[in-house]
């Protein structure tokens, strides 16, 4: 699975003489902040996606390894019944 790419918004201050003044934030500010807080969210659900795709291949491997001892353990009895 490829890294997800996201488009980089540049992050500048918030302007002291916007019609917000410095406690409030300006529309466009608060669309900025908007889309930064949606950017790190699809960050952590694809990380989230990744860590649930290893863990399909470990339990897969896991499978085969039981699998695998089974037919040892079955081929060993048949080994020692007939010998």
């Amino acid at each position: 699975m490829s890294p997800p790419n996201f488009p980089r918004h540049p992050s500048q201050p918030p302007d002291p003489a916007s019609p917000a003044g410095s406690g409030g934030c300006s529309p466009s500010c608060l669309e900025s902040q908007t889309d930064a807080l949606w950017q790190y969210l699809r960050r952590i659900e694809s990380g989230l996606d990744q860590i649930d795709a290893r863990i399909d291949r470990l339990y897969i491997a896991l499978g085969g390894g039981t699998v695998l001892l089974a037919a040892i353990g079955l081929g060993s009895a048949f080994i020692v019944r007939g010998g």
